[in-house]
């Protein structure tokens, strides 16, 4: 299969358009074939709940007229539906360059063999582990590393377009350039306009407020430890640190500073739109109201945003480097405007580390810091 570079094409449509659905990810369900410590959205699954095969054909009509380009097709794993194929198929003759997110592990014959007649942008696989024990400590069922590797060197004989992911977890953080390697064994170095292989420093509480996978998260020294493995990991993070110390788009006022809902959405399996995965605020249930009217809805809405208390979050100089972002707030503490003390000491250990250079400015924003604690 070709591969395709689509970043220019992208970014010449932004600018096009201030607000414009361009792209989106759909979760299919939040039912899953394993059983993954850390994920998200376990607890929240309902398969009485979830839109059935025609109301997301009804759905995938919408967001195609109002432009949509890019689809990403995610879960829970997209599929234990047992109508996947037909949802996916019906996609691809709508014209969406589909993304597929997924663990790998419910591959079948009769899935590989359909998608290698319907042409998909990119498969991206989690893949937590490269040794049984530490890959199943993650997903918590027996034999499925085995199996997961295997439909992986399948698809990659079919010469399916493939990134493996990884997220950065106390179980498996010396692992981390293990995957790596094994990825670029397995698929190829990467290229300035192509690479195989990514990883996730970050790890919420669940959705439904179960907060347990956050005692597997990783300290700042920690991740630190896990990006010496790689040298182009560690390279790329070093550059970082030698990069002018970056500023906020918008006044310390406003709450939300993230833009991606200016072109892209989020649907859950239930039919809810919303602007963030993480957050129901400014949500529309697609089976009462028009993709169209709900998603010019959100822009105006969050624009308008402001902070409505006196939040360390509000006048930290230290956001510019911060996690924090009122959704993921409000998902582990319920306020949005609260500060998350995991994020705090990132960012504080964030600035410590950034290039001598920006050292005044940077003593000044800890001491800043230090004394809003106070």
């Amino acid at each position: 299969m070709k591969e395709r570079n689509l970043g220019p094409l992208y970014g010449r449509l932004i600018n096009k358009k201030e607000f414009s659905p361009l792209g989106g990810l759909i979760e299919l369900t939040y039912r899953c074939n394993l059983n993954c410590i850390h994920c998200y959205c376990k607890g929240s699954e309902n398969k009485d709940k979830e839109l059935d095969t025609e109301q997301w054909k009804e759905i995938l009509d919408e967001i195609h007229k109002e432009g949509c380009l890019w689809l990403t097709i995610s879960g829970g794993d997209p599929l234990v539906r047992e109508d996947f194929l037909e949802i996916y198929s019906y996609a691809v003759r709508k014209g969406f360059i589909i993304t597929l997110f997924t663990n790998a592990y419910g591959f079948t014959p009769k899935i590989i063999n359909n998608l290698i007649k319907s042409p998909f942008y990119s498969i991206e696989i989690t893949l937590n582990g490269i040794t049984k024990d530490t890959y199943e400590a993650i997903t918590q069922i027996e034999d499925s590393f085995s199996k997961v590797i295997e439909n992986i060197k399948i698809l990659t004989q079919k010469k399916f377009p493939l990134i493996l992911k990884t997220n950065c977890l106390k179980i498996n953080k010396h692992q981390i350039g293990k995957i790596k390697r094994w990825t670029e064994k397995l698929l190829g170095k990467p290229s300035e306009n192509r690479y195989y292989f990514k990883y996730d420093s970050m790890i919420y509480p669940r959705l439904n407020g179960d907060k347990t996978p956050c005692q597997y998260r990783l300290n700042f020294e920690e991740l630190e430890e896990a990006k010496r493995q790689d040298v182009d990991i560690w390279k790329e993070y070093q550059k970082g640190l030698h990069s002018n110390f970056p500023k906020l788009n918008r006044g310390k006022s406003f709450l939300y500073h993230c833009n991606s809902w200016a072109n892209h959405f989020f649907i859950d399996p239930f039919g809810r739109l919303k602007f963030c995965m993480f957050t129901e605020k400014f949500s529309i249930d697609l089976k009462t109201t028009p993709f169209r009217e709900g998603f010019y809805r959100f822009p105006y809405q969050i624009l308008n945003q402001r902070f409505k208390t006196n939040s360390k979050c509000k006048d930290c100089k230290l956001r510019p480097v911060c996690y924090y972002c009122p959704a993921r707030a409000y998902l582990e503490t319920g306020d949005e405007e609260a500060p998350v003390e995991h994020y705090c000491k990132l960012a504080e250990a964030a600035a410590e580390r950034l290039h001598p250079r920006n050292t005044k400015r940077k003593t000044n924003l800890i001491q800043m810091r230090q004394t809003s604690q106070t």
